[in-house]
């Protein structure tokens, strides 16, 4: 779709999107700080997802580490799903 979409304005005469990246000119500084809050979060999110898989599925964590490690977020969704919506019996009672 992005390729059409490019294709399209490059044909109608505007700009394509993938060449207005290399006209923005920022500040490296302030590139580089949001660089290292982006990569905080995502290792906060992942360090979160494999404690909780870890804690909760103890027959089985090194598995299930390794999946929350790959697919963080999706399992964290499980995981609030299983937990807080459908309220399954004795899930994770280690945790809240």
């Amino acid at each position: 779709m992005i390729l059409l979409n490019c294709a399209w304005n490059k044909k109608i005469g505007k700009v394509p999107m993938y060449e207005t990246f290399a006209l923005m000119s920022g500040n490296p500084v302030m590139s580089g700080v949001s660089s290292l809050f982006v990569a905080l979060f995502v290792l906060f999110i992942v360090i979160l997802a494999v404690v909780i898989a870890v804690r909760c599925n103890p027959d089985n964590s090194l598995a299930y580490g390794f999946l929350a490690f790959l697919f963080s977020e999706i399992y964290l969704i499980q995981f609030f799903i299983r937990k807080f919506i459908i309220k399954e019996k004795d899930y994770c009672k280690g945790i809240m």
